[in-house]
């Protein structure tokens, strides 16, 4: 049985009380894991953001990009509907650490453009954004920031009885069905968690052309409505997944462990007919020990498995390429308190095998493994915070011989190369690299008022396998994608503040940032094309390489919020990034500047609001990149808890109501998939 039907079912089941005063759905308060230290918002030398209950469950989106687009410094680099990976500060990929119950995901979303991140925002319970490099405790593919996803499928904490949660949802652009479920059981000391969730959608439907006018004013082989006008073709999601976990929770602390699963089948927009088929079963024990002795606040391990499996089927059925990647993960922790220092010292490793079966060779299959030892510490002092915090790591990758045949320098003549073929072969390597990343931080409360958190870190990261192990062509994002088995590790230094004032209910913020990188790895549009046979005609395909360059990020964020009356509250926020190459240009796929409002009101069971964010034109623009036109996106929600012996609410929410066309800067596709057009979602939550 599908499990859509199932979650029809959960409305008549049995409620208990788990609304707050005005019937507003309030799920069980999930402690804050991003920081080892368990430390405040107020506390963090680096800004945070915290979505959870309610708020969480009006922005759950397809994706997660689609999700967190409205967070201050957080985009989204978007393809079609089922694809969206976060974007922190300018920083992609590889440089935004995505942690499931704060260990590693270990999906590969970040290798790609077409790469969906292997987990489903329905099944969240809280989400927190660390903004800003986080490397000493999540190491180098931390330098943006991290994304920390938590379901609570393993407790820390008991309670007695049953609880549980649902969330059901249709319409929006994509025409969405979607529901979740989660029920947490207590009994003798052990709790009991499953989760579930299903979502299935349409193709696309966007306001006006799927290619962008640019795009077809410079070249001459594209059409406005190549991809589809007034529907996006080929961008169809089906999903499913769940999870069951178990924990023994004593006085001394608890031992849990789950198994999840996440399964995806999405169109590929641009190639009509194809499609990626994923899967991922991941496999999670933790430990933990309090008090064990004397300044040892408690002791952690963790340890995960993950199995996912990939692959990219073409219009004919045929397998055009495939994948598995299988990881190992493991962290020891210990925490630890003396006189007015508080910190944490750490080990973790991984190792993992990367390995394709069918189809054409696009990563050379490989072997990593990793290690490193980290600790932070934290001193307080008349209400300031000063933090230390230093990791060493060691990263190895043994790639396999890799050969691929790359097509033809020019366009065929009567079936043959018109040019040189090209092809392209490496020889089995060894690659090692040693990383050393440092942060020093405090948070200097000079007032009632007033508080400045300052930051400057070291940060370096070894390079993924794909900037060096890929080489080929890659139809799903219409490119060549070649890598270069000699990048250095990427190194950088740089320096964030926060600078925050709260009087009451009104707090304002505001965050500037800047890092210089040396050898920053970024995947670059040469400009050069090559040409491969396509159903007996040429298609041209640009040529993209990682390549090493010097580079700096700066910007800044800004929220404020104030409570208007005891039923309405209003926010504003922006954000600024400015990415140059210091060889001479500009950096790619760079944000461009956004400026938001919000206003919120409340009345007994009866919750209504809006936001407008404005984003700008971006025209500071790498090679080979083209200009990104302005847009506003409104979007509006109403929700009412229902008057019934049981805590119900139902909502209606309506997104891009101007029926702007929004693309991406970020995306490598956004002038072949922009966002979807006005559309209006109905939904239903509960607890029980």
């Amino acid at each position: 049985m599908r499990l859509k039907y199932i979650l029809c079912a959960l409305p008549f089941m049995g409620m208990s009380v788990y609304a707050d005063g005005v019937g507003h759905v309030q799920l069980r308060e999930v402690p804050v894991t991003a920081n080892p230290l368990m430390l405040s918002n107020d506390e963090m030398v680096k800004p945070i953001h915290i979505y959870n209950g309610a708020e969480l469950s009006r922005i759950k989106d397809s994706s997660l990009g689609n999700t967190l687009k409205g967070t201050p410094g957080v985009t989204n680099a978007g393809y079609g509907d089922a694809i969206g990976r976060p974007v922190i500060r300018g920083m992609d990929s590889n440089r935004i650490q995505i942690l499931n119950n704060g260990v590693q995901l270990n999906d590969v979303s970040a290798m790609s453009g077409d790469h969906s991140v292997a987990i489903d925002t329905l099944s969240a319970e809280q989400i927190e954004i660390v903004r800003g490099p986080a490397a000493v405790i999540y190491g180098g593919g931390a330098t943006g920031g991290v994304i920390n996803i938590i379901d609570n499928r393993i407790h820390s904490d008991y309670y007695e009885g049953i609880m549980g949660a649902y969330d059901l949802g249709t319409g929006g652009a994509n025409n969405e069905q979607a529901g979740s479920f989660l029920i947490d059981y207590g009994i003798n000391d052990i709790m009991l968690h499953i989760d579930g969730y299903d979502r299935s959608s349409k193709n696309l439907k966007i306001p006006g052309f799927s290619v962008s006018k640019e795009l077809a004013d410079s070249d001459p082989e594209f059409s406005r409505d190549q991809y589809g006008d007034g529907t996006l073709t080929n961008s169809y999601v089906e999903s499913w997944g769940g999870s069951f976990g178990a924990s023994k929770i004593t006085d001394q602390g608890y031992t849990g462990l789950s198994y999840s699963k996440h399964q995806m089948e999405y169109g590929i927009p641009i190639e009509d007919g194809a499609y990626i088929d994923m899967d991922l079963d991941k496999y999670d024990f933790k430990l933990e020990r309090k008090n064990i002795v004397k300044n040892i606040d408690n002791f952690k391990f963790a340890f995960s498995y993950s199995d996912y499996y990939h692959k990219e089927v073409e219009p004919e059925g045929d397998i055009g390429t495939d994948f598995l990647d299988k990881q190992f993960d493991g962290k020891i922790e210990f925490a630890h308190s003396l006189f007015n220092t508080s910190g944490v010292i750490g080990i973790d490793a991984g190792q993992g095998r990367f390995s394709k079966e069918n189809g054409a060779p696009l990563i050379a299959n490989n072997q990593n493994q990793d290690i490193a030892i980290y600790f932070l510490e934290d001193f307080t002092f008349n209400n300031h915070t000063l933090s230390f915090g230093f990791r060493q790591g060691y990263t190895n990758y043994d790639g396999n011989s890799f050969t691929s045949d790359d097509g033809c320098s020019q366009a065929t003549v009567n079936g043959n190369c018109g040019g040189t073929e090209l092809s392209t072969s490496f020889d089995q390597s060894e690659e090692d690299f040693y990383v050393t990343n440092a942060s020093v931080g405090t948070v200097f409360n000079f007032s009632a008022n007033w508080s400045i958190a300052f930051n400057l870190n070291h940060t370096e990261r070894a390079p993924s396998m794909n900037e060096l192990f890929t080489y080929g062509e890659h139809h799903a994002t219409e490119t060549v994608e070649q890598g270069d088995r000699n990048l250095k590790k990427e190194r950088s230094n740089g320096i964030d503040t926060t600078i925050a004032w709260q009087d009451g209910d009104t707090k304002l913020s505001f965050s500037p940032f800047y890092t210089r990188f040396d050898d920053y790895i970024a995947l670059i549009n040469t400009g050069a094309v090559q040409y491969h046979a396509e159903e007996g005609e040429d298609e041209e395909l640009p040529v993209y390489q990682y390549q090493s360059v010097p580079a700096e990020f700066f910007g800044f964020e800004f929220e404020g919020s104030k409570k208007l009356n005891a039923n309405y509250s209003a926010d504003i926020w922006g954000d600024y990034v400015r990415a140059k190459n210091k060889d001479g240009g500009n950096m790619p796929r760079i944000p461009a500047m956004r400026l938001g409002a919000g206003l919120d009101y409340q009345w007994n069971r009866f919750n209504a609001g809006a936001d407008l964010i404005h984003v700008f034109e971006q025209d500071k623009l790498a090679a080979n990149e083209l200009k990104t036109d302005d847009y506003t996106d409104l979007s509006a929600y109403i929700s009412f808890a229902l008057p019934v012996d049981a805590d119900i609410s139902l909502s209606v929410k309506g997104t891009n109501l101007l029926d702007t066309e929004q693309r991406n800067s970020t995306s490598i596709l956004k002038d072949k998939t922009p966002a979807g057009s006005r559309a209006v979602i109905f939904g239903l939550t509960g607890t029980f």
